[in-house]
């Protein structure tokens, strides 16, 4: 696994990563605070497999998701813990310098500036906090068999950002393909997907995928372009849809190892799966929880 501090996309906030990491390996007490919530849960799960890969002794609490959470009112992060980690992915974007701890280590969305890939002009965008996580779990422990297991998902709660449907994030981008050149996911268009989840499209036309799937094979590089705009056309209209997310499941798909469901389509299934009663949210996410350190993946 690469360094993701080492990447262009950490290079305002590496100093704060380092800073975490610094005061997890010197606490003799860690408590780990997160809401019931998939993005804040999957950054829970990169965090516990790396203290266990570690070593590390931590407590957890797993706290009301943002939609139980009564409006203005604040989480309670009290603990005897020597140090405290709140994973707040519900907060607004603060720039690294500026982030208020408050007595506790927060994780919360970072704002960052990056090069697009075909020009040198500064894109302003955001690192959530899965990647930040991921970043730290790497940290802690690089060669740890959670931690490595999953390394896949460390751009999912980029893909659960907002940003996608607004505009083109070149943070998502520059991630996805720094975990593709690393060899950790694959990227194919839709077509080459085993199992793929559709519904997800507005207006998708599932006929017309089924009879592209078969000729696919046999089809060179400018037929499968046409074949896809194509495919595209039906979904252009769609208002639920922004055109960068629409690219991203129609042309870059990512599949990890031998798993026939894209991870596109599993995030999808989770999201899908999420209860909607309170109890019933922090259960469920705490099964999510465990798949996800035990075996990498959400179920």
């Amino acid at each position: 696994m690469q360094d993701l501090t080492e990447n262009e996309l950490f290079r305002d906030a590496k100093d704060r990563i380092i800073m975490v990491v610094e005061q997890i390996r010197s606490a003799g007490s860690i408590a780990i605070f997160a809401t019931a919530d998939l993005d804040s849960i999957v950054s829970l799960a990169f965090l516990e497999s790396a203290m266990m890969d570690a070593k590390i002794p931590y407590s957890r609490k797993v706290l009301n998701s943002t939609q139980d959470q009564p409006k203005g009112q604040d989480y309670s992060f009290n603990s005897t813990a020597q140090l405290v980690i709140s994973i707040e992915q519900y907060e607004d974007t603060w720039s690294h310098s500026e982030v208020d701890d408050q007595g506790r280590l927060r994780i919360v969305p970072l704002s960052i500036s990056v090069t697009h890939p075909n020009s040198d002009k500064q894109h302003n965008g955001a690192l959530d906090v899965v990647i930040q996580s991921a970043a730290i779990a790497a940290l802690i422990a690089p060669n740890g068999t959670r931690v490595r297991r999953l390394r896949s998902i460390s751009g999912s709660g980029q893909w659960l950002r907002t940003s996608l449907d607004h505009s083109y994030d070149p943070v998502y981008t520059k991630l996805r393909d720094l975990l593709q050149d690393e060899g950790s996911i694959r990227l194919v268009p839709l077509p080459e997907v085993e199992s793929p989840i559709t519904s997800m499209i507005q207006d998708f036309p599932e006929s017309i995928l089924k009879r592209l799937i078969k000729r696919w094979g046999k089809m060179d590089f400018e037929q499968r372009k046409q074949a896809m705009s194509e495919l595209s056309l039906p979904t252009l209209s769609a208002k639920n849809l922004s055109t960068p997310r629409l690219e991203e499941l129609l042309w870059f798909r990512i599949l990890i190892g031998d798993e026939p469901l894209d991870l596109h389509s599993q995030i999808h299934i989770a999201k899908s799966e999420w209860p909607s009663e309170e109890k019933a949210r922090k259960d469920h996410a705490r099964e999510v929880l465990n798949s996800l350190i035990s075996t990498g993946k959400f179920c």
